[in-house]
C-alpha cells in the first residue's frame, strides 16, 4: 500500500512538473475584452513571471501563476485610468499555443497565445 502511495505522489509530482514545464517560456498574448483589444508579452518561469503591454511597454510582475495538466491560470494588476484592475487568465496550453478567457473588473474576455 505505501508503495502505490509513494508511486501516486511522484506521479503527481512529475505531472505538474511537466506542465510547468509545458508553460515555461516567452508567449505573444493577443485578447480582446470589453470592445478592446490588447497585445501582451508574457515570460513565465515556474511560479513566477512578468507581462509587458506592448503599446505602453510597461511591466507587471505576476501576482499568480500555475499549471496543472494543460490548464494554466495567471494574473497581475495594472491601473486603468485610477483605478487598480487585476487581470485574469485561463487556458489550455496545446504545444505552442494557449487560447483562453480572461477577467477584469467583472468583464470577461478571450485571449490566444503563441510561444515566442
Amino acid at each position: 500500500m505505501r508503495l502505490w502511495t509513494r508511486l501516486g505522489a511522484v506521479a503527481l509530482a512529475l505531472s505538474a512538473s511537466s506542465a510547468q514545464a509545458e508553460a515555461n517560456g516567452a508567449w505573444r498574448v493577443n485578447g480582446a475584452i470589453a470592445g478592446r483589444t490588447f497585445v501582451l508579452d508574457c515570460q513565465f518561469n515556474g511560479n513566477a513571471g512578468t507581462c509587458t503591454d506592448t503599446d505602453s511597454k510597461k511591466t507587471h510582475p505576476l501576482a499568480s501563476l500555475s499549471a496543472t495538466g494543460d490548464q494554466v491560470a495567471w494574473s497581475f494588476k495594472t491601473k486603468v485610468a485610477i483605478m487598480s484592475v487585476t487581470l485574469s487568465f485561463a487556458g489550455r496550453v496545446a504545444g505552442n499555443r494557449i487560447t483562453g478567457t480572461m477577467r477584469a473588473a467583472g468583464r470577461s474576455g478571450t485571449f490566444n497565445a503563441v510561444r515566442r
